[in-house]
């Protein structure tokens, strides 16, 4: 089984658990398939969303509807999980605001992500 390790907020790679949606790894995997292939696939995918084939239907969503908020999630993730060089400091101040709630952190990105970063939605589904 191939997935992520790396926290990672694509459409088609779960931003849960790291499963990645990719034919070559499910219904089209042969054996004669090399490490090589695989990693070509996965750099293919990472650059070329599917969003109409989803792992993570609500990154999908974002995708398909708010291209620019996901651009923004997707280097915030990119930056707190894989060391990326982007800081949002609008993103930091609001999962700030829901720690100091008593909110677990990465709980807090979650939801925010979730919520196109809308504090008030992802307070209310944090505490519903």
């Amino acid at each position: 089984m191939v997935r992520f390790m790396t926290k990672i907020w694509h459409p088609n790679i779960s931003s849960v658990t790291g499963a990645i949606c990719l034919d070559i790894l499910k219904d089209q995997w042969a054996a004669a398939m090399t490490l090589r292939t695989v990693l070509l696939s996965l750099q293919a995918l990472l650059s070329a969303a599917e969003p109409d084939d989803p792992q993570d239907a609500v990154v999908a969503k974002q995708y398909r509807e708010n291209l620019e908020m996901f651009q923004i999630t997707a280097r915030h993730w990119t930056n707190v999980y894989a060391g990326g060089p982007h800081v949002n400091s609008d993103c930091d101040d609001k999962i700030r605001r829901l720690v100091d709630m008593g909110i677990e952190e990465h709980q807090a990105r979650a939801a925010l992500s979730s919520y196109n970063w809308d504090l008030e939605r992802a307070t209310e589904q944090l505490f519903s």
